[in-house]
């Protein structure tokens, strides 16, 4: 036994010094979950949300919640990947400002994340499959059986597991697949990319690549153009390379892993960069690690598109944990603005927000996989 407490004694001790002496490039600074000894209240007086709005709780004890959309009749489906389940979040019929509870819809699914409602389907996006299923919203239920439209086409598993799911206003699916690692020359192609199909999931084309994982991606409602954010690579520094915003265009390549931020070169794979290869810079920038995962633009504000910070797991001083206004001006300059603050205070963490949706009436929904909630933000207006 003694021998035992040795050896872990030990191991603690190399482990600290270890972790005293990284270089500042492979800093680690996670923030642990441990149990929020704030109440609800003093959750939300912690945050700050952008004057005209109001934040509340709306629903709680959704553990692990990621990907989260809205139905026609108000309800919120949202994606469990760890559990392999998707849930329905009921609307507030009875106007207390909180769901009115929350049911299982799917489960015994490979890692769900990404999902999108079109014309009476939902489409759910697993690590390495699209399957979808009719949905009646008015009923809260399913019609037949979900089955894959897509499966085995594209790589699931690796470092982004996650696949994100959504319908361009050309009627046409878009999978995003992030890459299987840090930084490397990938063995597929369809790895750090958006995969264009039909809607029946045929026809796969390769639309845009050298997207290392762009998680959130969304069209804008004045220009139709496709824009998403872009995680970076790790292990260049406090403050390299910056996270991206990417205006997304058919058959261009966004630097990864060549390139990054205005395509300064990578330190270990540029010279592997091939010579006839354009890669495309960022239009806007956000700071280093801060993990973007969430895009929106706003249906009552369609110049405005916002965007959840994740939050870093890799820099001394933590960045993200937050949600943030892009204003996007005529002149094609984008001004960045807080929205939502204080999910990170001194190095204290309550909440790391992950994906938005936003009803008829204009109320936004936040998801947050560090506390399992969902936040409702009002425009003042129509705040009950």
């Amino acid at each position: 036994m003694k021998t035992h407490l040795k050896s872990l004694l030990y191991m603690f001790v190399v482990g600290v010094l270890f972790w005293l002496f990284l270089p500042e490039k492979y800093t680690i600074n996670v923030p642990f979950q441990f149990t929020n000894s704030l109440n609800e209240q003093e959750m939300v007086e912690r945050l700050t949300v952008a004057e005209g709005y109001s934040i509340s709780i709306y629903a709680d004890q959704i553990d692990g919640v990621r990907a989260i959309i809205s139905t026609d009749t108000g309800d919120i489906i949202a994606s469990r990947p760890n559990s392999g389940k998707l849930v329905l979040i009921l609307n507030d019929a009875n106007n207390d400002g909180r769901s009115d509870g929350n049911k299982l819809l799917l489960k015994g699914l490979n890692k769900p994340h990404g999902i999108a409602l079109h014309e009476g389907w939902l489409y759910i996006a697993e690590t390495n499959a699209v399957l979808r299923i009719q949905y009646n919203a008015k009923q809260r239920k399913f019609i037949g059986t979900p089955h894959y439209i897509i499966q085995d086409s594209f790589p699931g598993g690796g470092n982004h597991w996650s696949r994100s799911v959504k319908i361009g206003p050309d009627n046409n699916l878009y999978v995003s697949i992030g890459s299987s690692c840090n930084v490397c020359i990938e063995a597929s192609t369809k790895r750090a990319s958006i995969l264009q199909y039909d809607l029946d999931g045929k026809n796969e084309r390769l639309f845009a690549s050298g997207l290392r994982n762009t998680v959130g991606f969304d069209w804008s409602p004045v220009t139709q153009r496709l824009f998403g954010v872009d995680n970076g690579r790790d292990f260049l520094g406090e403050n390299l390379p910056f996270e991206e915003l990417n205006h997304i265009i058919k058959g261009h390549h966004y630097g990864w892993p060549f390139t990054h931020d205005d395509k300064l070169h990578d330190p270990d794979f540029f010279a592997q960069k091939p010579p006839p290869l354009i890669t495309d810079s960022p239009v806007h920038k956000f700071i280093a690690h801060s993990a973007p995962l969430s895009l929106m633009f706003l249906r009552h504000a369609p110049q405005t598109a916002l965007v959840t910070l994740h939050g870093s797991w890799n820099r001394s001083k933590k960045s993200g944990y937050k949600v943030v206004s892009l204003t996007f001006s005529s002149n094609n300059h984008i001004h960045e603005n807080d929205f939502i603050s204080g999910f990170e205070r001194n190095g204290s963490v309550i909440g790391r927000p992950v994906d938005l949706t936003q009803d008829k009436q204009g109320n936004i929904y936040l998801s947050d996989d560090y506390s399992g909630k969902i936040y409702k933000i009002n425009p003042r207006e129509n705040a009950n």
